[in-house]
């Protein structure tokens, strides 16, 4: 036989030795690597469910040590890639609180805001649906989270890109209250569409609605006969219609 052949025998009969008895092993008798292990080769593959499976077997019998630790994170994503955001929040959640100066905080700061993002997205919002017609408590949730992100780490890397999504939850935000003040005006209930049109003027003033609000309040303090609120009202409305026009103007 070939001088050079027995080694690479050797060595391949010791690596198959060793894959059959990690394949045969039960899993009453995995260590903590190798729950780690499966679990990754799972996720790495994006068989989100069966790395969600392992992640969660691994922290449950092994709840300390760095695999743990590593584990965290994984699960979140794998949660939220499973489209469970509600689970990722929760992993995440947790993680901040037991690693509160981990190296990765600005990511789990980050990766809940997008998982507390995700729970109004639906594909048809491009084509039919209004967010801002939905259930807002998703919503307010990832706004909060996006700037609980940007007060911790406002130069992460992710920090960018939280602004983005700050202005975006900001409109459908406003929207909603404008929406709902319509509402109230439409059933002549004009101190109820007067305190939602002020909610939008007051705590989103730069949302693109914010002119339409000022216009259904003074609208509503008219009908309720406030004449002195309703002349400042379109007052308002007035000096900030002056603005946006100029400002349309100049671009």
């Amino acid at each position: 036989m070939n001088k050079y052949l027995l080694p690479i025998l050797f060595a391949l009969m010791t690596t198959l030795t060793a894959c059959s008895s990690l394949v045969e092993k039960p899993e009453s008798e995995w260590t903590a690597q190798d729950f780690y292990q499966h679990a990754k080769e799972a996720f790495d593959t994006q068989q989100w469910e069966a790395a969600i499976d392992y992640f969660e077997k691994l922290k449950a019998y092994y709840p300390y040590g760095k695999f743990a630790e590593q584990a965290y994170l994984s699960l979140a994503y794998a949660y939220y890639k499973f489209e469970e955001p509600k689970s990722a929040i929760q992993e995440l959640n947790e993680f901040i609180r037991v690693y509160p100066k981990h190296k990765a905080l600005a990511y789990a700061y980050y990766l809940r805001a997008l998982a507390a993002d995700s729970i109004n997205h639906s594909w048809f919002d491009q084509y039919v649906t209004d967010p801002a017609k939905r259930d807002m408590k998703s919503t307010q949730e990832a706004y909060q989270y996006y700037l609980s992100l940007l007060k911790r780490f406002p130069n992460s890397k992710y920090a960018a890109k939280s602004r983005e999504r700050l202005i975006i939850l900001t409109n459908r935000l406003a929207r909603h209250q404008y929406l709902v003040a319509k509402f109230y005006y439409g059933r002549r209930a004009y101190l109820a569409a007067a305190n939602r049109a002020k909610e939008v003027v007051t705590n989103y003033p730069t949302a693109v609605v914010n002119l339409k609000a000022l216009k259904l309040l003074a609208e509503s303090y008219e009908q309720l006969k406030m004449e002195k609120n309703a002349k400042d009202a379109w007052r308002v409305y007035r000096y900030n219609l002056k603005q946006r026009k100029q400002s349309a103007e100049k671009s």
